[in-house]
């Protein structure tokens, strides 16, 4: 299967102070965290927000070290504690999607204050799998989307762009010309608005 960026994989690193290492650890043993690890990484690699991304058991076996028998019964063991969905496990190609929102076992305050440096800078930085962003206003899911593919960090004058950009265009709409930002790879927001103001014009010329 396809990757975004055949050397990079990326791993929302607030996972790693939120208690969850060690729950999934406890229900299923080490190579339980290091294949939901692997399931967050495929995740984070195919979609700009978690969605179903498709796998194979074979390739996960290749990827973690973990036998094909063994794989099969962890990601049972995942599905039934609440950490991942899972359709199609018949078939030769599955669909994983990480739980949202994910059952943390440590505050979030808590994990907030476990990150340090630059980490936890750029405001109130909304983390990957641990708020249903259904429960966010308009502004709160156009500045998730800007933080998914450009990371914490931003300036008042990119807030002051996220606003303007939640007030003048549809959720869908947005939601879509951020997306096809992160399957081009490009980061650059002047490229966003510009889809957003220009969708047909940007779409006959970029071929």
């Amino acid at each position: 299967m396809p990757a975004r960026d055949p050397l990079w994989l990326c791993f929302p690193r607030w996972m790693e102070e939120s208690g969850i290492p060690s729950q999934i650890t406890a229900q299923s043993g080490p190579e339980g965290w290091l294949l939901f690890h692997k399931l967050v990484e495929l995740d984070c690699d195919n979609n700009l927000t978690p969605e179903w991304f498709p796998f194979r058991t074979e390739d996960l076996s290749r990827w973690t070290g973990i036998p094909v028998s063994r794989m099969k019964n962890l990601l049972g063991q995942l599905e039934q504690h609440g950490w991942i969905e899972r359709s199609d496990t018949s078939s030769d190609i599955q669909k994983a999607r990480i739980q949202v929102p994910l059952p943390v076992p440590v505050d979030e305050e808590a994990v907030r204050g476990r990150i340090s440096g630059g980490a936890a800078e750029g405001g109130r930085f909304l983390f990957r799998y641990l708020q249903d962003t259904r429960d966010l206003n308009k502004v709160e899911r156009v500045v998730y989307l800007y933080q998914m593919l450009f990371g914490a960090r931003f300036t008042p004058r990119i807030a002051e762009d996220l606003e303007e950009i939640a007030s003048s265009w549809p959720m869908e709409v947005i939601h879509d010309r951020f997306t096809e930002a992160f399957q081009k790879k490009v980061k650059s927001l002047a490229w966003i608005k510009a889809r957003l103001h220009k969708p047909e014009e940007s779409e006959s010329t970029s071929g």
